[in-house]
């Protein structure tokens, strides 16, 4: 019997042992240089039965596993989220809760798919990786997200398109740009409908290959786009629409598309007023380089 008891107790500390080991490390922050330890399976209910209240399209219920810091934070976002989904399935593979050691908050680590189906139509697929913390209470205190995006999904995907040319960039997808092409744009846009010239023209290099609205191709200096607008008595140019792109896997040359109408009255008294698609091209030093232009005529 003493002799059950003593291996009872040995297996009972390597257990005990075991569960305190530390494996991994932080290397920046607070934590820096403290190891992980294994959490609680009880911080792993708690996010399996907030992602059930996900699944059943129940904000109320959802955000009930969250902080009131966290409701503050993230409830508006999660309550328009709920209203634009018709049916959300996500699916755990994989949960793991740890903790670093010496802490009372854990991090559980999930692995899912999530089927996603919006109230318009629109259909999404994920393979995601979340990062859930919750506190000593039970509650979820801090939340980040991951995402893989399969090929066949509707919409969300990073490239697509296709891109046809006679060099090596033929067949080639498109891909969003983010250089600060839209900003540009849109400061570009306000300077020019307020005809301030030497604000419009810092946007432009110093030379700008145009095809104009009649097919006209043309090379204009900088300087003489100013000439251009002092023609102008007002102008009311407003965007619809902006489309920052690139071809994927070449350098950070982006065509920007902007679909528009713009007004101008002439200091003649003659009024052009049109509807427009444009496609400024960025170069490298992200100065707009290229303009071509498409218009028809609003009656």
């Amino acid at each position: 019997m003493k002799k059950l008891v003593l291996v009872g107790a040995i297996v009972a500390s390597v257990f005990s042992a075991s569960a305190q080991q530390t494996a991994g490390k932080y290397f920046s922050g607070p934590n820096a240089g403290k190891g992980f330890q294994l959490g609680s399976e009880k911080s792993s209910q708690i996010v399996l039965d907030a992602v059930k209240a996900y699944n059943a399209n129940d904000s109320e219920k959802e955000l009930s596993y969250y902080s009131e810091e966290m409701q503050k934070k993230t409830g508006d976002f999660n309550k328009k989220w709920h209203a634009y989904a018709k049916k959300l399935n996500d699916v755990p593979y994989a949960i793991l809760p740890i903790k670093v050691a010496g802490s009372t908050d854990e991090i559980v680590m999930l692995q899912s798919t999530e089927d996603r189906e919006a109230i318009d139509g629109s259909k999404q697929t994920m393979k995601l990786f979340e990062l859930f913390k919750v506190n000593k209470e039970g509650k979820i205190v801090d939340f980040n997200q991951y995402s893989s995006i399969p090929s066949t999904n509707e919409f969300g995907k990073t490239s697509g398109g296709r891109f046809y040319s006679k060099g090596e960039t033929n067949g080639r997808a498109f891909q969003f740009s983010n250089r600060g092409e839209v900003d540009a744009i849109e400061k570009f846009n306000k300077a020019y409908n307020a005809l301030d010239v030497e604000t419009v023209l810092s946007f432009f290099a110093d030379k700008v290959k145009i095809t104009d609205f009649d097919g006209n191709k043309m090379v204009i200096e900088k300087k003489d786009l100013r000439q251009l607008m002092n023609d102008f008595k007002s102008v009311e140019w407003k965007i619809s629409g902006i489309v920052p792109i690139k071809i994927a896997n070449t350098d950070p040359v982006s065509g920007v598309i902007v679909t528009s109408t713009e007004k101008r009255v002439a200091k003649d008294g003659s009024v052009w007023n049109k509807s427009l698609v444009e496609m400024f091209q960025f170069d490298l030093n992200g100065k707009i380089s290229g303009l071509d232009q498409f218009s028809q005529e609003i009656k």
